[in-house]
């Protein structure tokens, strides 16, 4: 029996026109929240099961210090929370909020993983900063959560989450089937670099990835320097799903992940992921003899 997804990927512009480059961190979350409403409208009237935005969609342009704590929103406890549990719980669809706030005693980036009811699911903290986030003192996460929603199992990793191959297989293995990719990635080794590692990634996982990036800043075109824009889902062979494109907009596909990957394997005809996984060794249990970022699965 198929089990039908309809996953909704808002891409927003670089630099939204009024954009308060000057306001307040209050000022910069309002101003996002009343630009990410229609999306989350249009998404509801396409019967869409989830949204997710870029990175740091919420909070874009906070300038503020790490340590002005009082700057960033508790992630689980604020406006933007209570913005966006509202959102998913009037329009009955799952919702994954990033944004940089405070979450367990820190300043971090995350996504915070919203149900139907408007609950709650779980925090994804990122685990791979970039050297100018730890260098403003954010502080990284260490595991890799697998979020059970109501039409199946998803994880998330954050922009720089996917140079590191560990990022996706740890995922895989703790049983994700999509992974949200919210990101602000560019692309400054090139276009076929981007696409090679993400398209390789989700076909040597056998596994979904939605990315949310950003299209270019109105009026202006899309260079392959810029940011990557192409919003949409890529399948578990690595082939395109369906695309927003190169303009702002809201990328809306269906995808059913009961759908098996069926390659070749070794002379049989058999569903990749299980059949690949399986042949994975060390044993992911023989956890003392993993690799660091690997021990992340028993986080």
């Amino acid at each position: 029996m198929a089990r039908m997804v309809k996953i909704a990927l808002a891409q927003v512009p670089v630099g939204w026109p009024g954009y308060p480059q000057d306001g307040d961190p209050a000022e910069v979350h309002e101003f996002h929240r009343q630009e990410l409403d229609p999306f989350i409208a249009e998404a509801a009237g396409e019967g869409a099961d989830i949204i997710c935005f870029c990175e740091n969609a919420l909070g874009y342009g906070n300038q503020a210090p790490v340590s002005d704590a009082g700057a960033y929103e508790d992630v689980l406890n604020g406006p933007c929370f209570e913005w966006a549990s509202g959102h998913a719980r009037a329009c009955r669809m799952n919702l994954i909020m990033p944004i940089k706030g405070q979450h367990r005693g820190a300043i971090r980036n995350v996504a915070v993983v919203i149900d139907r009811d408007g609950n709650a699911v779980g925090v994804y903290e990122k685990v791979h900063l970039t050297s100018g986030e730890r260098e403003k003192g954010l502080v990284a996460g260490s595991n890799w959560p697998v979020f059970r929603l109501d039409f199946g199992r998803i994880g998330i990793m954050i922009c720089h989450d996917m140079e590191f191959p560990e990022s996706a297989r740890c995922l895989a293995l703790n049983g994700a089937e999509i992974i949200f990719w919210p990101t602000h990635w560019g692309n400054s080794a090139g276009d076929n670099w981007v696409w090679s590692i993400v398209q390789g990634t989700a076909a040597l996982n056998g596994i979904y990835i939605a990315t949310v990036s950003l299209a270019p800043r109105e009026g202006t075109f899309w260079v392959s320097s810029g940011f990557i824009a192409r919003t949409g889902v890529i399948g578990p062979q690595g082939e395109w799903r369906f695309s927003v494109g190169f303009e702002p907009g809201l990328a809306v596909g269906r995808i059913d992940l009961d759908a098996p990957v069926v390659r070749r394997w070794h002379g049989e005809n058999k569903d990749f992921r299980p059949s690949h996984l399986a042949d994975r060794r060390p044993d992911p249990s023989e956890a003392g003899d993993l690799p660091a970022a690997t021990r992340f699965l028993h986080g």
